[in-house]
C-alpha cells in the first residue's frame, strides 16, 4: 500500500504469489462489476465516496460506468492520486493499530528478556552475602498483593515506583501467567510485569537515590514522591506536605521504626481499601472509560434484526445473541439470556463457555463468546464475566456509567433473582442454572431421577468397569458405605498393582471389560452400582488424530462395552434397581455425544472439578443417580496453595491447574507453559504427592513397585477426582447400609 495513496482494490483470487499489490487502475471495471463479499462491498464504497470528495462529482452507480463517464481518458491519473492527512477513520484505525503494535512490541522484548535470563543460569553459591542482599532486596511473590507500592521495571527501562493492581479493578484481562498488573506512577499508565522484576520500595529508593537526585525527568521525580507518600502513610506518616528531600530523611533515618506490614486489606473486593485515595481516584477515571471492542458494537449497531426485536416486531427468542440475527433454521436457547443461538453460533458457543484463567474466571463473553476487554463479575463464586460492547449496548445502555462505577460489582445473573432493569435490552433467564446444564441434552425431558427408597438397607455390590486406581471404592469408604463386593475390570499392571497394594482381596479382578461375558454376569450378579469411563483419548477434540466411536482400531469403541454389560446386569438384576453411572471428555465433537446420548438413553450432566478441588477438570457425566449438578455442595474456596508441601517455601502461581492428562506437560501451565511453583524464588513443578491430594487420593497413594513420576502421573492423569466422585455419590447413602460413624 503506498503510505500517502488510495489503497489498491486487490482480487487475492487474481494475484500470483509474487504479485501482491497492483494500480488502482488495473483491471478496475473487472473488480467493480463483480460479484464481491460484504467486506470488499464496504471497502469498495468507502474508496469511491473518497474519490468523489477529491474530484468533488456527483457519484452514481454503477462505479465502472461512472469512472468510465469521467475519467476515460485519464483513468491513469487516479494512480497518482494522494490523500495526506489521511482520512478520520483511516487515522483511527492508524492510531489504534500504532498503541496495540506498541504494547506487542513491549511484551515481544520483555519475552525475550525472560527467554534470556532463562539461558543464563549461572552456577550459584552456597551462601554468600551477596546472595543475600538480593533476597533481601527483591519483592517475593507472596508479598505482590494488590495495593502494594513498589519499584518495577521492563525491558529497556529504569526502575519506577508503581503500585500493584488487580486486574479486575483495572478492565484489563487476567495477567499473562506469571506476571502482575502495575499502575506506574507518574505517567498512571498500566503495564504487565513479570514477578522477578519487583523491588521492595524501601530498598529500591536506596538503590536508585543517586539516579533521582540527577535526573531531569519531571514525571519521574513526580511519581516517586507520590509513591513515597503512598507508601509511608500506610505506616502512619503524615505526608500530606512532603517533598523529595523529606522522603530521602525518613528511608536515611538510621533509627526509624522496624517495618511492619500495615493491616492487610487485600481480601476486600472494594478499591478503596486495598489502594491509596490517589490510584484510586486514576483507577475510577480507568473504570469510565473501558475499550469498547469496535467489530461487537458495529455489529450490534448495524443488525436490522435487533432493532425489529427492540420496536417489538419480532419476539427476543427467535434472536441469536452472538449473531444478532434471525436464523430461519431451528435454533436453542441460549443458555444464560432471553434469546437463542443458532446452530453455528452453538457450536462455538459452548466450548468458551467452560475455558477458564487461573482465577477461574471464564475467558469469554457470557452473551456472545467474545474476548477482549471484560468486565468481571466481584462474586468470588461466579466466574462470568461480559465485553463491553455486549454491556453498553444490550445489557445496561442506560445505566453502564453507573455499573462501572460499582464497587463490588455483582452480574447480571447474580442479581437474576431480585430483577433487572426495565431499559436492558437482554435480560437473564430466572432458569439459567437447568438451561446450562441442557446445553448438553437434546431431550430436556429425559432425567428420570430417584427420590423413593427402602427403609430396609442393605450392603451395597459395585462393578467398576474401567476401573483405573480404584477411585470408586475409595470414594464409597468415604462415604462410609458398607461395600458388600466390589468387582474390577483393568488392564493396566500399574493401576492394578495400585490397587492391590491399598485394597488388596477386598476388590475382585474381572480382567478385560471385553472378556466379560453373560456367564460371568450371571455368577456375580445382581449389582446395586455400574459405573465406568471408557478411554477417552480417541473421542477428545485436542487429538486431531482421533478415532471415534466406532473405529475397532481405537478406544473409542469400549464405550460400546460399558452399553452391552449394562444391559446384561439389569437383565439379570431382574428387577433389582441399578444405579448407574457413565463418564467421558466434555471436549468431545457433538455427533459422539449425541450417539452415547441415543445408546444410553440419557442426556449428560457438565460437572467441573473446580468446584470440589482446585483443577479444573470438565467432564460429562450420563448416569440416573438423584442428583441435580446445581444442588451439589460445591467447595470452591479450595485453591493449590492449599495443598502444597508446608515448610518448604512453595507458592503457588495459580489458584487452579488446568486439566491434568496423561502427558507430563499437562502439568504446565498458560500459553507459555512455565511451572506454576515458585520454590526458594525458582520455578518448580508439582510435586507428584502433591497431585495425589489435588485429585483426593492420600499422599504416596501411587508411591507403588519403585514407579517413576512419569508413570505415577499417567496413571493419576486417566483417573477421576475423589472430591467430583464423592459428592455424585453421596446421594446414594439413603439407600444403602452405613457405617455408624457420621461422615455427612
Amino acid at each position: 500500500m503506498k503510505p500517502q495513496g488510495i489503497s489498491s482494490l486487490v482480487d487475492q483470487q487474481q494475484l500470483s504469489e509474487k504479485t501482491q499489490i497492483e494500480p488502482f487502475s488495473c483491471n478496475l471495471k473487472y473488480r467493480l462489476t463483480q460479484n464481491p463479499n460484504v467486506a470488499r462491498v464496504r471497502a469498495i464504497d468507502a474508496t469511491m465516496q473518497m474519490l468523489r470528495k477529491r474530484l468533488g462529482c456527483t457519484l452514481t452507480k454503477p462505479y465502472s460506468t461512472w469512472i468510465h463517464n469521467n475519467f476515460s481518458q485519464v483513468i491513469e491519473t487516479l494512480d497518482e492520486i494522494k490523500f495526506y492527512p489521511y482520512p478520520p477513520k483511516i487515522q483511527q484505525k492508524l492510531d489504534h493499530l500504532k498503541e496495540k503494535n506498541a504494547k506487542v512490541t513491549e511484551k515481544y522484548l520483555l519475552d525475550q528478556k525472560r527467554e534470556s535470563q532463562a539461558k543464563k543460569v549461572p552456577e550459584k553459591p552456597q551462601e554468600s552475602p551477596q546472595q543475600n542482599n538480593v533476597d533481601l532486596t527483591r519483592l517475593p511473590l507472596r508479598d505482590q498483593h494488590p495495593g502494594v507500592v513498589t519499584w518495577a521495571k521492563i525491558a529497556g527501562h529504569n526502575w519506577w515506583p508503581a503500585m500493584i493492581i488487580d486486574y479486575r479493578d483495572c478492565c484489563m484481562r487476567e495477567p499473562s501467567f506469571g506476571c502482575q498488573w502495575i499502575m506506574w506512577y507518574g505517567d498512571y499508565k498500566l503495564s504487565e510485569v513479570h514477578h522477578q522484576l519487583f523491588l521492595r520500595f524501601e530498598k529500591g529508593i536506596e538503590k536508585l537515590r543517586d539516579y533521582i537526585n540527577n535526573t531531569k525527568k519531571h514525571a519521574y521525580l513526580v511519581g516517586v514522591l507520590q509513591a513515597s507518600k503512598d507508601h509511608c502513610s500506610r505506616f502512619g506518616c503524615a505526608t500530606d506536605d512532603w517533598t523529595l528531600a523529606d522522603a530521602f530523611k525518613y528511608f536515611s533515618q538510621a533509627n526509624r521504626p522496624a517495618r511492619q506490614d500495615p493491616p492487610r486489606k487485600g481480601d476486600s473486593v472494594k478499591i478503596y481499601d486495598k489502594y491509596s485515595t490517589h490510584i484510586v481516584k486514576k483507577l475510577n477515571e480507568l473504570k469510565n472509560n473501558p475499550n469498547i471492542d469496535d467489530q461487537r458494537a458495529d455489529d450490534i449497531k448495524s443488525s436490522d434484526d435487533l432493532r425489529s426485536v427492540i420496536s417489538g416486531q419480532t419476539p427476543l427468542e427467535s434472536l441469536c445473541l452472538k449473531c444478532l440475527k434471525t436464523p430461519k433454521d431451528a435454533t436453542e436457547a441460549h443458555p444464560f439470556f432471553e434469546g437463542s443461538l443458532c446452530k453455528d453460533c452453538s457450536e462455538q458457543y459452548k466450548p468458551c463457555m467452560f475455558v477458564f484463567g487461573n482465577d477461574a474466571k471464564c475467558f469469554y463473553c457470557t452473551v456472545c463468546a467474545s474476548s477482549g476487554t471484560v468486565i468481571i463479575c466481584d462474586n468470588e463464586d461466579c466466574p462470568r464475566v461480559y465485553c463491553t460492547a455486549c454491556m453498553k449496548h444490550l445489557l445496561c445502555p442506560t445505566t453502564y456509567d453507573e455499573v462501572l462505577q460499582e464497587d463490588p460489582w455483582e452480574c447480571f445473573l447474580c442479581k437474576s433473582s431480585s430483577g433487572s432493569s426495565s431499559s436492558t435490552v437482554v435480560k437473564p433467564r430466572p432458569s439459567w442454572k437447568d438451561k446450562i446444564i441442557d446445553m448438553f441434552r437434546t431431550n430436556c425431558n429425559s432425567k428420570v431421577r430417584v427420590t423413593e427408597h427402602s427403609d430396609v438397607k442393605r450392603k451395597i455390590r459395585v462393578l467398576s468397569l474401567f476401573d483405573g486406581l480404584s477411585t470408586g471404592l475409595l470414594v464409597l469408604q468415604k462415604l462410609s458405605l458398607v461395600v458388600d463386593v466390589y468387582y474390577a475390570s483393568e488392564i493396566d499392571s500399574d493401576a492394578l498393582m495400585v490397587s492391590a497394594s491399598h485394597f488388596g482381596d477386598r476388590i475382585v479382578q474381572l480382567g478385560d471389560v471385553r472378556d466379560i461375558t453373560k456367564e460371568k454376569i450371571k455368577e456375580i450378579g445382581p449389582i446395586d452400582l455400574l459405573i465406568g469411563g471408557s478411554p477417552c483419548n480417541d473421542l477428545s477434540l485436542a487429538n486431531p488424530a482421533r478415532l471415534g466411536l466406532y473405529d475397532p482400531r481405537g478406544t473409542g469403541v469400549l464405550f460400546f462395552e460399558y452399553c452391552r454389560i449394562m444391559k446384561l446386569v439389569k437383565r439379570i438384576n431382574s428387577g433389582r434397581r441399578l444405579f448407574w453411572m457413565y463418564e467421558n471428555v466434555a471436549s468431545m465433537p457433538s455427533e459422539y455425544r449425541l450417539e452415547i446420548n441415543k445408546h444410553l438413553g440419557q442426556e449428560p450432566d457438565v460437572i467441573d472439578s473446580a468446584d470440589f478441588s482446585p483443577q479444573h477438570r470438565l467432564r460429562l457425566y450420563w448416569h440416573n443417580l438423584p442428583i441435580e449438578p446445581h444442588f451439589l455442595s460445591f467447595q470452591g474456596e479450595q485453591d493449590v496453595q492449599e495443598f502444597l508441601t508446608p515448610h518448604c517455601q512453595r507458592y503457588a502461581l495459580v489458584k487452579k491447574i488446568r486439566t491434568v492428562t496423561t502427558k507430563v506437560n499437562s502439568l504446565k501451565q498458560g500459553k507459555l507453559a512455565l511451572k506454576p511453583i515458585l520454590m526458594k524464588d525458582e520455578s518448580d513443578s508439582l510435586w507428584i504427592t502433591e497431585l495425589e491430594e489435588i485429585f483426593g487420593f492420600p499422599r504416596h497413594y501411587t508411591d507403588v513397585k519403585n514407579l517413576s513420576a512419569t508413570k505415577r502421573q499417567r496413571l493419576i492423569g486417566k483417573s477421576w477426582s475423589v472430591q467430583t466422585l464423592t459428592a455424585i455419590l453421596r446421594p446414594l447413602c439413603p439407600f444403602f447400609e452405613c457405617n455408624s460413624i457420621d461422615t455427612n
